[in-house]
């Protein structure tokens, strides 16, 4: 069922690839209709090489990859906000996702379950995410792992719909 572990600098190059074939895929399937065309090249502006190897040098940043068959077919990034302290904190999860090729595997699962072991480790009190209305099957892995909706934020971003996600650890 793939193997998750921390992404490395290694890793990368790999691991943009995943994000950019599975935002096209996602677009195509279930946001084109919704999620502007611009707002998906923007995302693509921003989720690159470079972009990761910085967040792997932060120190309260965490990014995962999930491979199958030593092949990353999945990857995560998010950040915990600290404040002052140390330890504890929120964690948003900035972007999970699997290889459209490697979907319904029970990847994502996997890769949302280990992101959420690894917020309790550091003592977090609560994750976040940020997803749309018409991503029903992240909204279902979501809700399956205890997400709850927090927030339906109207015309938030690009001037389309948005859904705050939230779970307490």
């Amino acid at each position: 069922m793939g193997t998750v572990r921390r992404m490395s600098l290694e890793d990368v190059e790999d691991a943009v690839s995943v994000f950019v074939a599975s935002f096209e895929d996602s677009w195509n399937r279930y946001e084109r209709n919704y999620y502007p065309r611009k707002a998906l090249d923007f995302d693509f502006s921003r989720i690159t090489p470079e972009y990761c190897k910085k967040r792997i040098q932060e120190s309260n940043d965490f990014l995962f990859v999930v491979e199958e068959s030593g092949k990353i077919v999945g990857a995560a990034i998010g950040g915990i906000q600290r404040g002052n302290e140390k330890e504890g904190g929120l964690a948003l999860l900035t972007c999970i996702c699997v290889h459209p090729l490697q979907q319904r595997k029970g990847l994502g699962e996997a890769l949302l379950r280990q992101v959420l072991e690894y917020c309790k480790q550091q003592r977090c009190h609560k994750i976040t995410l940020y997803t749309l209305p018409v991503l029903l099957p992240a909204m279902n892995l979501y809700l399956k792992l205890g997400f709850v909706p927090e927030a339906y934020l109207r015309k938030e971003w690009w001037n389309i719909d948005h859904l705050k996600m939230s779970k307490w650890l």
